[in-house]
Formats: structure tokens, C-alpha cells, sequence
């Protein structure tokens, strides 16, 4: 009679078959054999690293674009392009602790509170930095949301005029942080007024915010 046993472990198979003496002569020994079989190893995908064996030939085909916004790269000479987008006044919201300006921030403040605290940067940049679904996907990127389709930025971009011109205002809410901001095409230039905190502060601040804006007037040689 034969007997078939498959026992299997982390790193090898045992096969035991047992032989009765009566059915394979010339063996003394009636004791079953054990067999060790090395279990078949399954392919894994890792990435490639240096020195690395040769890979599995692959695909001619180009891997799918990513849909996540790159980050805005800061280019020679921005931070002195972004300092002759010109100036500007506003009204500081007695909430807010005004910050030293400097790099490519044209005004920053603080918000501190009981229930958290929040950022308030205003910054220009050359050009459109991308175009308007760009920059709130880069602002999603921030608050830990996913990439929003040129619909969906046209339902959460809502107009708002800043500066006597038409602009956006944007709010984006993540697992834990929020962005509250208001985003301004002005002659050649993009302007940023955000506000970046966790979800509470930002909501408890969205009057402050409106009445910031409301108060913000771009020096304009054009008219």
C-alpha cells in the first residue's frame, strides 16, 4: 500500500512516502523515507536597484502618467520676478500676528488659538504657475486630498473679486488640515493669499480671511 503525505513549511515541502516491504523487494528497511523538496520560490516585484541582477524584459509600453500635481519649482531668478509684481496694502485681522516678510513671501502671518493654529502667506509668481487646476492641486497636495478634475476645480474655485479684480476663492479640506485662499491673475503676474491650518482654525478664520481680501488693494499702473 502507498501512502502519500505533503507536509509543507516556510522554506521547504517534506514529501513522506511510506513503502511497505511487501510491495518493493530488495528493501530491508520498512522505516519511511523522508524527502526534502525545495518549495518553489514565487516572483515578487521589487524595484530595481544598482548592480542588481538583470530584470525580466519589460514592456515597450510608457507606464501611465502620474495624476498627482507636481510640486511648483522655485526657477533662477523667481524670487526677483515675484519682487516686481509690485506692492500692495491690506488690513490685518486683529486674530492674525504679523510675520516678517522675506524670501518669496510678500506678507506672512500667524494665527494662534485655543482651538489650533493656522499660516497666512501671500506670495506672486510670474505667469499662471501652471494654470488654475494646477495651483489648487498643488494646494490638495498639501492637505492630503486627492487631485481634483477641471470640473471640480470649477465648483470649489469660486469667484471673488480682490483688488477691484476678478479672482478665486478656494477651499480645500483634508483629513486634518484645511486651505482657505484666494488666488488673483493680475497683469502678467499670479497672486496667493493662503491660509493653511488645521480644519477648526481655518473655518473659525473663513470671516477674517473674506475681510482680508476685501481690504487688499494691488498698487495697478495700468489704468
Amino acid at each position: 500500500m502507498l501512502t502519500c503525505k505533503k507536509l509543507i513549511s516556510n522554506k521547504f515541502i517534506t514529501l513522506t512516502i511510506a513503502v511497505s516491504g511487501a510491495l518493493l523487494s530488495g528493501c530491508d528497511n520498512s522505516e519511511p523515507a523522508t524527502y526534502y523538496i525545495p518549495k518553489e520560490e514565487r516572483a515578487v516585484n521589487t524595484p530595481a536597484m544598482p548592480a542588481a541582477a538583470p530584470a525580466e524584459p519589460k514592456s515597450s509600453a510608457s507606464p501611465p502618467a502620474s495624476t498627482a500635481p507636481s510640486p511648483m519649482q522655485m526657477l533662477p531668478g523667481m524670487k526677483e520676478a515675484a519682487a516686481k509684481a509690485g506692492e500692495f496694502t491690506y488690513t490685518c485681522p486683529p486674530s492674525w500676528i504679523e510675520q516678517p516678510a522675506g524670501g518669496v513671501r510678500k506678507a506672512s502671518f500667524r494665527i494662534e488659538s485655543d482651538s489650533g493654529s493656522a499660516d497666512v502667506s501671500v506670495t506672486a509668481f510670474p505667469g499662471d504657475v501652471g494654470g488654475l487646476t494646477a495651483n489648487i492641486n498643488r494646494w490638495c497636495g498639501q492637505v492630503g486630498m486627492s487631485p481634483l478634475s477641471d470640473q471640480q476645480v470649477a465648483e470649489v474655485a469660486k469667484p471673488y473679486t480682490i483688488s477691484k479684480h476678478a479672482g478665486r476663492l478656494v477651499l480645500l479640506q483634508g483629513p486634518s488640515e484645511s486651505i482657505l485662499g484666494g488666488i488673483l491673475p493680475f497683469h502678467g503676474y499670479t497672486w496667493f493669499f493662503k491660509m493653511k491650518g488645521d480644519n477648526v482654525t481655518v473655518v473659525q478664520e473663513t470671516e477674517a480671511m473674506q475681510q482680508f481680501l476685501d481690504s487688499v488693494a494691488l498698487k495697478d499702473d495700468h489704468h
